[in-house]
């Protein structure tokens, strides 16, 4: 198969995504000492169309958790043998569970209590005595944006597979993916982009060559420079991933970061010769992590850089007007080869 088609890989990712969404009813875990309190949570809910698991203390809500799927967490702060707080922790340390959410319920009266419910992991609160009409539109909230992720990780699966696919027949990006979603996600951390701007980062970085899915075998892996028809085909990749992700309306805050990675400040880069602020803050880290990536690896028409001499270079192009200053600062800071030293192969630290 010398390329994939674009209409196929949309076909089939946009398929897997609205399978994930045909789900049954949602469950809902009552986690509760309080028997009063899970049966009115529990009529009102099922009543509602809901299903509901109920347990009595936060032990047997966590076993309740491992036997279930579980798509929200009604949790009570105060429980015999293990308290809400701990229940919600164990939640978000346990990668099977960690993207439940959890409404915590609590008696609480002071913003502090409710500052501790957000800190241990919780994702909304309410005040004891509930009023219903509040539960039900908290619980359709939390279930609305447990949708959310999984749909975004299920289409994230089906992606990178295919990205898999393409970088495993080229030596050279092998990993490519991965290394520059950690060196993004390490910038954006560095100039203080949010938790969820981190995410976008991480999974724009991951999936940022996904269209290279529509680019000919013998593009990709030519040992040698490109022509200027092949070139264009290559630079392709931009668009063709934006559009590819485009029927995934979970995807929007990603396609900028997909059709754009390769534009650069000045308005030089491509396809749309974005200037400036027209470039995303989460777009920016993306681009020079890529960049930083295709610099220290082994390529078939350069030998790998040091750390140092990459950031020579790029110091190099910002200069020019390329890069982001800022992120640059924070790239040099970094002693990114540490981190990789089982995949860069040949990096080092040596001006």
């Amino acid at each position: 198969m010398s390329s994939l088609s674009n209409r196929g890989a949309v076909e089939e990712i946009t398929a897997r995504h609205n399978l994930s969404r045909g789900s049954s009813r949602a469950n809902i875990l009552i986690a509760d000492d309080d028997q009063d309190y899970r049966e009115l949570y529990s009529d009102l809910l099922q009543s509602e169309g809901f299903q509901t698991f109920c347990a009595k203390d936060g032990a047997q809500a966590l076993r309740v958790l491992h036997q279930q799927r579980i798509d929200i967490a009604l949790v009570d702060v105060m429980m015999p043998k293990t308290e809400g707080m701990s229940v919600c922790q164990e939640l978000k340390k346990n990668p099977d569970t960690r993207l439940v959410p959890i409404l915590l319920l609590t008696g609480w009266e002071s913003d502090q209590g409710h500052l501790r419910g957000i800190e241990g992991g919780a994702d909304a609160y309410l005040k004891k005595p509930v009023n219903n009409i509040e539960l039900i539109t908290r619980v359709r909230a939390l279930i609305d944006k447990k949708r959310f992720t999984d749909d975004l990780a299920e289409s994230e699966k089906v992606l990178l597979g295919f990205l898999e696919f393409v970088e495993a027949k080229n030596p050279y990006t092998a990993g490519h993916g991965y290394r520059v979603s950690q060196s993004a996600l390490h910038l954006a951390t560095r100039i203080g982009l949010s938790s969820e701007e981190q995410e976008w980062v991480r999974r724009g970085a991951l999936l940022h060559d996904i269209g290279n899915v529509g680019v000919p075998d013998e593009i990709l892996t030519k040992p040698g420079p490109l022509n200027a028809q092949e070139r264009i085909i290559l630079n392709s990749h931009t668009y063709v991933g934006e559009r590819i992700c485009a029927p995934l309306t979970s995807f929007r805050p990603l396609l900028q970061i997909i059709r754009n990675h390769h534009e650069r400040l000045d308005g030089s880069g491509y396809p749309d010769g974005l200037r400036g602020d027209q470039i995303s803050i989460l777009t920016r880290v993306v681009s020079l992590a890529d960049v930083y990536d295709g610099l220290t690896t082994e390529r078939p028409y350069h030998h790998s850089f040091s750390h140092r001499q990459a950031i020579l270079q790029i110091r190099r192009e910002a200069k020019q007007g390329w890069w982001d200053p800022g992120i640059v600062d924070a790239l040099e800071e970094w002693s990114v080869p540490s981190m990789f030293p089982y995949m860069r192969g040949t990096v080092s630290e040596d001006a």
